[in-house]
C-alpha cells in the first residue's frame, strides 16, 4: 500500500531492549528508515507504553526484566487494540527451541543478534506490508459485510412490496364484491332472490380469497409478473 506523504514518518515502533547499545543502534536503524523509534529498557515499560499508544510495529528482545519480550508479546495481541501489531523478535538467542516458542505465542518474525542491516530493514518493510495488507483486508471485510447486510435488508423491502402489491392485486377484486353484497344483505328482505344470489356470492368470494392466500403461502419468490407503473408482484396461478 502506497504511503501518503509524511505517513511513514509517523509510523510509532517500539523498541524495547535492556541493552542499551542494542537500544541506540536500533533506534538509529529505525530513524534512518524514515520511522518515530519508541524506546523503553524493560518488558514493563514495553506493555505500559503499548497501552497507552498502540505501535505499528513491536521489536522486542528475549530477555528483559520484569516481563521477557515473549510476555510481551502474548499481552500486546491478547488486547483488542494490539491484535495486528506485528512483532519482530530481536535476540541473541538462536536456537531452535526458543524460536519455536516465540512462534507459538505469537511472534511473526525472530531474527538473532549480530544482524545485518540490511536484513533487518527488509524484515521490518515486510512487517509493516504485512500489517497494512491485514487493515485493508480487515476494512474490505467489514464493507463486504455492509453491503451484504444491505443487499438482505433490500431483498427484505422488495418482498414486502411484492407481496404488498399481490395481495392488493388479487384480493382487492374479492374483498369489494363481498362489501358490496353484504350492503345489498342489508338492504334486501331474506326472502328476496337478490338476497340468496348475494349471500352465494360472498360465499364464493370467501372461498376465493381463501384460495388465494393458501398460494401466497407456497408462491415462489422467482415467479413474478408484471404490475402497475413497472412494478412486479408475485405470480399466482389464479388471477
Amino acid at each position: 500500500m502506497q504511503q501518503a506523504p509524511g505517513q511513514q514518518a509517523q509510523r510509532k515502533i517500539l523498541i524495547a531492549d535492556d541493552d542499551a547499545d542494542s537500544r541506540v543502534i536500533v533506534a538509529s536503524v529505525i530513524s534512518l528508515m524514515g520511522y518515530t523509534p519508541v524506546v523503553v529498557a524493560n518488558g514493563q515499560e514495553a506493555l505500559e507504553q503499548s497501552k497507552q499508544e498502540v505501535p505499528h510495529l513491536a521489536i522486542l528482545d528475549y530477555m528483559m526484566p520484569d516481563l521477557t519480550g515473549i510476555e510481551v508479546c502474548h499481552r500486546i495481541k491478547h488486547n483488542a487494540a494490539g491484535e495486528f501489531v506485528p512483532v519482530l523478535m530481536l535476540t541473541a538467542r538462536d536456537t531452535v527451541r526458543d524460536k519455536v516458542a516465540a512462534f507459538e505465542e505469537g511472534v511473526d518474525d525472530y531474527l538473532t543478534k549480530p544482524f545485518n542491516y540490511q536484513e533487518f530493514q527488509a524484515r521490518v518493510k515486510a512487517l509493516l506490508r504485512v500489517r497494512d495488507l491485514t487493515f485493508d483486508l480487515r476494512d474490505t471485510n467489514e464493507e463486504l459485510k455492509k453491503m451484504q447486510q444491505k443487499i438482505v435488508e433490500q431483498e427484505r423491502q422488495l418482498a414486502v412490496g411484492q407481496l404488498a402489491g399481490t395481495a392488493a392485486h388479487q384480493l382487492g377484486q374479492p374483498l369489494s364484491a363481498i362489501l358490496l353484497n353484504c350492503y345489498l344483505i342489508e338492504q334486501l328482505p331474506k326472502n328476496d332472490p337478490k338476497f340468496i344470489g348475494a349471500l352465494a356470492a360472498i360465499k364464493s368470494d370467501t372461498k376465493r380469497m381463501s384460495d388465494l392466500i393458501n398460494q401466497l403461502r407456497s408462491v415462489k419468490a422467482s415467479d413474478r409478473e408484471g404490475y402497475f407503473g413497472g412494478t412486479e408482484i408475485l405470480k399466482l396461478k389464479d388471477d
